[in-house]
């Protein structure tokens, strides 16, 4: 029986996740949700709004941007009372999560996964395309989290520099994606895509990568584009003047551009100001120097 049923699950064109993965990961969401809350010490009402927030928040924006799919947050109510339940026994036990860290931390990290999971294979069964697939994989993956820290006037985590989270997701949809437009069986491809994501959380916080919060390539690019116009400049024939100019032009662009440009402005109008009043100071000195002469002279 078990082996007819995994031979269906390998044959099928759609991805069916049974109901228990589908639980685990809205139940750790809104786990994560609850302990976010009390750490920023709301109250009930606030815990089990934040902690629904995030386990359905990703899923919701996901189903209201395919339309006429269902929702998944509509269509299970039982879940929502067996989350409710989680949120409050999390506000009033919360001291048992403190030692628990990183079970708390795996937990959180395979939740991501199956919820990545859960929007790449929704989407691609819907034939909604291999882009759209990947971008509602991702934000099914981490929509929730986002929301929730909107809510509590923070910029969500995963816009700020922090180890992978939102680059676990999507590098799990693409997984899923490309293994399924590749014809590769969708439960190996599901496996593959929740791999993917939990080891990308666990190696990023292992070795400490992280997103950068800062990338600026106009000097490197004006650099070799200067190095490219020397060279040209050199060669002395009319191509060889015309590239000159036009690298002249585009590092004239890179180098002056931008903030750059203004502070440039605003240095030379400092100077021509300054120049200006050293020159009305000497003319009024000079004015003075000649008066008091020709009073001297008078007397």
């Amino acid at each position: 029986m078990e082996t007819a049923f995994w031979q269906q699950m390998v044959e099928a064109q759609v991805l069916t996740v049974p109901w228990s993965i589908d639980y685990f990961s809205v139940i750790v969401g809104v786990l994560t949700g609850a302990l976010f809350a009390c750490d920023r010490k709301l109250d009930i009402i606030g815990t089990v709004v934040l902690g629904l927030l995030t386990g359905y928040g990703g899923g919701i924006v996901r189903d209201l941007l395919m339309q006429d799919y269902g929702v998944y947050f509509t269509s299970h109510p039982d879940l929502i009372l067996i989350c409710i339940f989680i949120c409050t026994f999390v506000f009033y036990f919360r001291g048992i999560f403190r030692h628990l860290d990183a079970t708390v931390f795996f937990a959180d990290a395979l939740s991501v996964a199956l919820f990545a999971l859960a929007g790449a294979s929704k989407a691609y069964s819907c034939e909604q395309g291999i882009v759209l697939s990947i971008i509602l994989g991702g934000l099914t993956a981490v929509g929730g989290g986002a929301i929730r820290d909107i809510c509590v006037g923070e910029t969500p985590g995963i816009f700020q520099r922090s180890n992978f989270y939102a680059v676990a997701g999507l590098g799990g949809s693409v997984v899923y994606v490309a293994l399924a437009a590749a014809g590769s069986p969708l439960v190996l491809a599901g496996i593959a895509c929740v791999f993917c994501v939990v080891f990308l959380r666990y190696w990023s916080v292992y070795f400490d990568w992280k997103t950068r919060s800062e990338a600026d390539l106009t000097p490197k690019v004006a650099k070799g584009v200067r190095v490219v116009t020397h060279k040209a400049g050199r060669v002395g024939h009319f191509a060889g003047r015309v590239v000159s100019r036009l690298g002249r032009g585009i590092v004239g662009v890179f180098l002056h551009g931008g903030d750059a440009e203004r502070a440039i402005r605003k240095h030379k109008s400092g100077f021509i100001l300054r120049h200006k009043d050293h020159n009305d100071d000497a003319a009024y000195d000079k004015h003075v120097v000649s008066s008091d002469d020709k009073s001297g002279f008078e007397g």
